[in-house]
């Protein structure tokens, strides 16, 4: 595998991020469950697998910014279009969960729906326009 393409540095630098993702969550929780922190350490401890999330973003920016334009353009596309639809249907949940008592959608949830709507997203749109 080339690292110096576009493609190896993403699988490279997100396969990196989920191992740190799987880290963090594993000890954040064992953390939490074994020694009941209060306070600062308990949010701490809390957020941690979230900060991974963070270096997943930056890593799919860079890759986008690495492609050529044409790719670049189909991307971004996607991406838009999956954070309409996040957006759309997190809202449209929250009021059906005021409004309606809907079952409570987790908002860690938020960031796997995303992708999978890229996903599905990405299925549907095969070119930039």
């Amino acid at each position: 595998m080339n690292l110096k393409s576009p493609a190896a540095r993403y699988s490279t630098g997100m396969a990196i991020w989920m191992v740190l993702y799987a880290a963090a969550l594993f000890g954040s929780i064992t953390l939490i469950q074994a020694q009941a922190p209060t306070g600062p350490l308990l949010y701490a401890l809390a957020v941690l697998p979230a900060l991974p999330i963070g270096g997943t973003i930056l890593t799919f920016l860079a890759y986008i910014e690495r492609v050529d334009e044409y790719l670049r353009a189909v991307l971004v596309r996607r991406f838009i279009i999956a954070t309409g639809l996040t957006l759309f249907i997190c809202t449209a949940w929250g009021f059906m969960e005021n409004n309606a008592g809907a079952h409570h959608f987790s908002l860690y949830l938020v960031y796997p729906l995303f992708w999978g709507l890229f996903g599905i997203t990405s299925l549907i749109l095969r070119k930039a326009s």
